[in-house]
């Protein structure tokens, strides 16, 4: 009988020495991820990117590095502060090198984030022994005793902190923050710590990143429209799995996740097929972001995005869809296998969005949808205008395309549609859809790109779902939204080494497979090229030139043409070879800017210009240049000549020109000349540029005037014509006849305002009628000078000017200094503010023979001033990250690049 009982005795206490070591056992191979607090934002893992800690971050010769990636990056900052300060390079190199290191990202108070980091040491006690003991010339460590935990400081001589950290078992345990470093001191305080987050070893991850899915939203469910949508179509958690891409120049994170409670979007793609982008012969160069929806049986799509849309609480919408019940089946049968919007975006301007629809039978989807916009309300009295070869035709309905392929398609107040090959091509306005046409016209499309093409074929995957950022075009829509402590986590340019940010998902039953991309197309720049004006042709001429030389075209392109005119008033046009072509004679220098417009409506885009008698229409051919001479009236300005569209009264006006007494005269397409359109009610000049609005169905214009006139244009509709908008024109009298304005009055549309200043130095904010809702002086030196508002040549923004007779201070929007030229000369002194894309903004000043350029902040732009007779005309190609440069001497045109940081 005793030998049963012990027997049991014995196997129960075998089974308690097992199950101890067994938990000592686990607690030793899966600390890491025990040791990580439960509020943990995010949890990055990596053997990979914290390797060559000492070397310098910038790109390798084999592409991108992953640690220019903009998280890694932050958390690279964190361990080299808090493990690498202590020791030396060689021992941090030691330290650090082939281990799997562990980050976890928390919230240290509402608009602070920090990492903790877990480095495993394997009992090697001479680094941690350095790390408690430091060069005392340098640093002290302080210690205190939390929760049974010792936390340790590092501090340096001048009592900076660098970080705390703790030791338990095998693993090093530090943050920049004392409070995640008590945090971790509580949660191992447990006897037994909660199993947590595990992730999958291979040797093909570079990294491993975990989201939550409160973090998700908090990036993607900001304001703008791009965010707060595309949150419903990201998975509730990600763990991605980072690993090298065909393409050395972008890294790519896998992850395979539960569907969870995205089962209705997952629903909509149900037996469709993924499959990659198939119309980069139409995506623009030049967008800022772009989604795709890919369909292979687009009728069971459109009846599960019906089913979904019926399921909201978004009445307006359900009764949107019953009106057009027995119409939406012929409108998604018609639908063929790709779903696209095209996003272009500019701090200071609207948004400007085109819809590309692939069609089965393009006119049976056009048709489809015009039957859709006449159902719910559109008017049917707009005709259809001529544009580059293509009909384009209003449809007066708002959220079109919404209603019809979901919200992720918003921002359309109305809807322009046209046909272009297989594909239905939507803008939400008539400027966006000619400004779309006439990228496809100049061939600036993905296709014709060689780096955008190997993205679109090789790194970009197949997909339900793709979203593509081009970061540096979106100027700053990106992250100025974001919440503080992120700002403040990733700084002021976390996307400094990364331009493209892509994400793709393929929806299955039971899984989201997600595929994020980061990386670049833009070449960087080899250091020792880095902001020097490099002359690339110089092309001579026997006589005299007379003006600016003219660009057509993009240089970075061997069609590219560039005019020049000589003394003896030759036309010539020269090309990227070098080659001089005389065309033909003019009357007189070119005096303004160059406009395309289609003028004879062939499907191709003619250019216009102004010399001092008449108006010149250039109309390009096979290296050569044809021109026609059209009459001028008598006191028109030869300075700026402004393209027109949008008007449902003047359909045939392309161009618009200002008169000084005040009134705009129009170039009507159709007469062949210039007739007088708007009048104002002060016989005074407009202070240049006026600025053309295109908005809802007509367009607008607004003009100040040197007598304080505010005029603001616009269709009325019916016979009563284009006439002063209601409210218009108003007197900005703020200090009676004393107050003077010598820039002009510029719309925001984006702030919904009018922005102007006086000379005196206040500052106006103007709501939409022309009524003051805010004003700001500011500061005038003893020496005076006078204020001016300069816009941008595009119209997109602008910069304050305060001039004296020499010196010249360039102030923001907002009126605050940016930095001051000084000496120049007041008779020979041109100034030019162009916004050329990607957030390259620069400052041409003119002052005697040479032009010099500059940031906004003051920082020169080459490395040594521009000869030039003449005012120079810039293009950017950020492909290649190059500034061109064409600048006029007394019997030369000459090319520059600026290889740009």
């Amino acid at each position: 009988m005793k030998r049963p009982v012990w027997w049991l005795l014995g196997s129960a206490v075998l089974a308690l020495l097992g199950w101890f070591g067994y938990q000592y056992w686990a607690s030793a191979q899966q600390s890491v991820a025990r040791y990580v607090p439960d509020d943990a934002l995010l949890i990055l893992e990596s053997r990979e990117f914290q390797s060559g800690l000492s070397a310098h971050p910038g790109s390798t010769r084999q592409g991108l590095s992953i640690r220019q990636l903009p998280l890694f990056t932050a958390a690279i900052k964190r361990l080299q502060r808090v493990v690498a300060s202590g020791l030396d390079s060689g021992r941090t190199a030691r330290l650090l090198e082939h281990k799997t290191i562990r980050y976890s990202l928390h919230s240290v108070t509402r608009d602070v984030l920090d990492f903790i980091v877990y480095v495993p040491v394997n009992d090697n006690q001479r680094l941690v022994d350095q790390l408690q003991q430091p060069d005392p010339n340098r640093f002290r460590v302080l210690s205190r005793q939390y929760d049974g935990q010792t936390i340790y400081n590092l501090r340096d001589l001048t009592n900076q902190s660098y970080g705390f950290f703790l030791l338990h078992h095998n693993y090093l345990i530090g943050s920049p923050s004392g409070v995640l470093a008590e945090n971790v001191a509580r949660h191992l305080q447990h006897t037994v710590p909660a199993g947590g987050l595990t992730f999958p070893d291979s040797p093909d991850n570079l990294a491993t990143l975990y989201v939550r899915a409160e973090t998700l939203d908090q990036l993607v469910s900001a304001k703008s429209s791009s965010g707060s949508l595309l949150r419903a179509f990201l998975p509730e958690t990600m763990t991605l799995q980072f690993r090298r891409s065909a393409s050395p120049t972008h890294w790519l994170g896998f992850a395979s996740d539960a569907v969870g409670n995205r089962q209705a979007i997952a629903d909509l793609f149900v037996g469709q097929t993924p499959h990659r982008i198939r119309s980069g012969t139409l995506i623009p160069a030049r967008l800022a972001t772009l989604y795709h929806v890919g369909l292979s049986d687009s009728p069971r799509f459109g009846q599960a995005l019906s089913r979904l849309i019926r399921s909201t609480d978004n009445q307006g919408l359900i009764e949107r869809i019953d009106r057009l019940d027995d119409l939406l089946p012929t409108f998604y049968a018609s639908l063929a296998g790709d779903l696209l919007l095209c996003r272009s975006e500019a701090t200071n301007e609207a948004t400007s969005q085109i819809v590309l629809l692939e069609a089965t039978d393009v006119r049976t989807l056009s048709q489809a949808l015009q039957k859709i916009a006449y159902r719910l309300g559109a008017s049917r009295s707009g005709a259809p205008r001529a544009f580059l070869g293509h009909q384009l035709l209003p449809l007066s309905v708002s959220e079109l395309p919404a209603t019809l392929l979901s919200s992720l398609f918003t921002g359309f107040s109305q809807t322009w549609i046209t046909q272009h090959g297989r594909y239905v091509v939507l803008g939400n306005s008539e400027a966006a859809l000619q400004t779309y046409l006439t990228q496809l016209a100049n061939k600036a499309v993905w296709t014709n790109d060689t780096r955008l093409s190997q993205l679109l074929d090789q790194t970009l995957r197949p997909a339900h779902l793709t979203t593509f950022t081009q970061l540096n075009r979106s100027g700053l829509s990106v992250t100025r939204q974001w919440p503080a402590a992120w700002q403040t986590l990733l700084g002021p340019l976390p996307f400094g080494q990364v331009e493209n940010l892509a994400y793709q998902a393929a929806y299955g039953q039971d899984h989201v497979l997600s595929t994020v991309i980061l990386g670049r197309t833009t070449r960087q720049a080899d250091t020792t090229v880095l902001n020097k004006l490099l002359l690339r042709k110089r092309i001579p001429f026997n006589a005299s030139l007379i003006a600016s030389p003219v660009v057509v075209g993009r240089l970075a392109e061997p069609s590219a043409q560039i005019w020049a005119q000589n003394s003896a008033r030759q036309f010539v046009l020269l090309t990227t070879a070098k080659d001089k072509i005389v065309q033909d004679t003019t009357d007189g220098p070119i005096r303004s800017n160059v406009v395309g417009v289609d003028w004879r409506n062939n499907g191709r885009l003619q250019y216009l210009f102004l010399t001092d008698r008449s108006l010149y229409v250039a109309d390009l051919g096979n290296r050569t240049v044809q021109l026609q001479r059209i009459a001028r009236p008598p006191g028109l300005a030869a300075s700026l000549i402004t393209r027109f569209s949008g008007s449902s009264q003047l359909p045939d006006v392309v161009a618009l020109i200002a008169h000084q007494d005040g009134s705009i005269y129009g170039l009507d397409r159709r007469q062949q000349k210039l007739i007088r359109l708007f009048a104002s009610r002060n016989n005074s000049p407009l202070l240049l540029p006026f600025q053309v609005i295109n908005q809802g169905q007509g367009a607008a214009v607004l003009g100040l005037q040197a007598t304080r006139w505010l005029n603001r244009w616009t269709d009325q509709g019916g016979a009563a014509g284009l006439l002063q908008s209601p409210h218009f024109p108003v007197l900005l009298d703020l200090q009676g006849d004393s107050t003077r304005f010598a820039g002009p009055a510029l719309w925001l549309p984006a702030e919904n305002r009018i922005a102007t200043i006086t000379t005196s130095g206040e500052l106006l904010s103007l709501d939409a009628n022309g009524q003051v809702a805010r004003r700001k002086q500011l500061y005038r030196p003893l020496r005076g000078g006078q204020f001016r508002l300069f816009p941008a040549t595009e119209q997109t923004g602008y910069v304050l000017l305060r001039s004296t007779d020499t010196d010249v201070a360039i102030l923001n929007d907002q009126g605050v200094r940016q930095f001051e030229l000084r000496n120049l000369r007041p008779a020979d002194t041109h100034l030019q503010y162009h916004r050329l894309g990607n957030g390259v903004d620069v400052l041409a000043v003119k002052s005697g023979n040479f032009t010099t350029l500059y940031t906004l902040t003051g920082q020169r732009i080459g490395d040594r001033p521009i000869p030039s007779l003449f005012p120079v005309t810039l293009q950017y190609d950020a492909q290649l990250n190059e500034l061109y440069v064409v600048s006029s001497i007394q019997k030369a045109v000459q090319l520059f690049t600026i290889r740009l940081q």
